[in-house]
């Protein structure tokens, strides 16, 4: 997989001949420093952008492959977003910035509020389900973005820099949080970090630089295909 930013004579190459297969359940840890193709992979790994030569496989589908409405359905159902920044709504208390995400899938207002709430209880925040995200923690609001990212039912969790806005111990709370989610929920976690001290709690790391993988610590347990 190539993806390549401006045209053949002046463009640059932000990821160059990557080959990467992820297991259903995989907890993976994707590294570099900075300009090594960490977000431009989670990009493509999220069906966000298309490799500019190559395939991305989603249970054997090429992404590229599908059409707007298969994508989003893709987008939605499958995959759950989390990022550095919390992009909470603040005038929005807890249990609608997790609901708000399931209004796309035109579930009923009942279904919508009774799943947010059981996200919320997932992450451990049942009890400030009406609190605005200035009324929360740093920790809590990554924690509210977490639940929004489950609330869809993904089998697949992508989250870039997760902890990078928090302190050291509220990252490693946010980290106990997708440890677990990985381990007893089964979820597919792939977590970008500059974080030495996260990645080493991956089951598997990636290493990039340049654009391509110069290091592939394989997962310490076995786990069942995700993608040919």
């Amino acid at each position: 997989m190539t993806k390549r930013y401006g045209d053949a004579a002046k463009g640059v190459d932000a990821l160059g001949g990557v080959d990467l297969r992820i297991a259903a359940g995989d907890l993976v840890g994707i590294v570099g420093p900075s300009g090594s193709g960490k977000s431009t992979m989670l990009q493509m790994l999220g069906a966000l952008d298309h490799p500019t030569s190559g395939r991305v496989l989603f249970d054997g589908t090429d992404l590229a492959a599908m059409g707007d409405a298969a994508l989003t359905a893709v987008r939605r159902d499958e995959i759950g977003f989390v990022f550095q920044q919390f992009n909470l709504i603040p005038t929005l208390g807890a249990i609608d910035n997790v609901e708000v995400a399931l209004v796309p899938a035109g579930a009923p207002a009942a279904e919508r509020r009774e799943r947010a709430a059981a996200a919320l209880e997932s992450v451990g925040l049942g009890h400030r389900s009406y609190h605005l995200p200035s009324e929360l923690s740093g920790g809590e609001q990554q924690r509210v973005a977490i639940a929004r990212a489950l609330v869809g039912g993904p089998r697949v969790l992508l989250a870039d820099e997760p902890t990078g806005n928090l302190d050291s111990a509220t990252g490693e709370d946010v980290m106990e949080l997708l440890s677990r989610l990985n381990g007893e929920d089964g979820h597919t976690v792939i977590l970008v970090t500059h974080d030495e001290s996260i990645a080493s709690r991956m089951d598997r790391v990636v290493a990039l630089r340049d654009g391509a993988v110069v290091h592939d610590v394989r997962p310490r347990r076995a786990s069942a295909p995700f993608g040919p």
